[in-house]
């Protein structure tokens, strides 16, 4: 298959994977190592699939954004849209300290595909209790700095390989009473700043040069993303988060039970 080729599964996966709950980093890794050698390891490219993903995002939750943004301007000022704008950085900030100090074991992880199978349960049974738990209590734009300090070790605790970072946190904020579409909705504002810093980390590393394989492959991202948002805000809108937890279960579940 050609380079191009496989940039466009590539980033299929990648726009299915980071919004779903089922786990981006331990598909894109298989993949890479199935597909083609070229990827393994190409750093830009990896960046370029978190910047198409991350542009999704944007688009789908623009009007969220703007409203944010309006909301913390002198002329039409309110005092919901600047706490959540501070939750959303204790969110990232609790990320980001973890993520830093457990750097090292963090990365070890990656090397340890059991691990990561494993870790697929735990991220089923998340997405299964995420249909069961919290009150709702808290409607769109009202979120505590203690639901922000949890929903942050949360996004943490994704860092490491088979715990989806959507199921994660989206999994949190219900438990933290948010109701269900709100809480998918704060998962991916706060996700922003998070998948932008790691992806410019990743930047800082990377000596090739951009090609039309990488914008390939961060446009597939983009739109395929947007696809994948739209049908994720739908299973928490009607509560059939369930069916990721049968995917992360039968797929965890078999690499167990049949790899080395």
């Amino acid at each position: 298959m050609s380079d191009l080729g496989t940039a466009f599964i590539l980033g299929i996966v990648q726009g299915l994977t980071e919004f779903l709950p089922v786990s981006s980093s331990g598909h894109l890794v298989i993949l890479q190592g199935m597909l083609s050698e070229r990827f393994a390891g190409d750093v830009l490219f990896d960046v370029s699939l978190h910047l198409g993903t991350t542009l999704a995002i944007i688009v789908f939750f623009y009007q969220d954004l703007i409203r944010l943004f309006k909301g913390i301007m002198p002329r039409s000022f309110h005092r919901e849209d600047l706490q959540l704008i501070l939750c959303i950085l204790v969110t990232t900030l609790v990320t980001g300290i973890i993520g830093i100090l457990f750097k090292e074991r963090l990365e070890a992880m990656f090397s340890m595909p059991k691990l990561a199978a494993g870790m697929l349960l735990v991220t089923g049974l998340l997405t299964f209790l995420t249909d069961r738990v919290g009150s709702q209590a808290l409607s769109y734009g009202r979120i505590r700095y203690r639901d922000a300090l949890i929903i942050g070790l949360f996004q943490a605790i994704a860092i490491t390989p088979g715990i989806s970072r959507s199921g994660a946190t989206i999994f949190a904020g219900v438990l933290c009473s948010l109701e269900r579409s709100w809480a998918g909705t704060y998962s991916f504002l706060a996700g922003i700043p998070a998948i932008l810093g790691a992806a410019f980390l990743e930047w800082s590393h990377a000596s090739q040069k951009l090609s039309c394989v990488h914008i390939a492959g961060a446009a597939t991202a983009c739109i395929v993303g947007l696809i994948s948002l739209r049908f994720l805000v739908w299973t928490l809108r009607r509560k059939n988060f369930f069916i990721f937890s049968i995917y992360c279960w039968v797929l965890g579940g078999v690499y167990l039970i049949m790899g080395r």
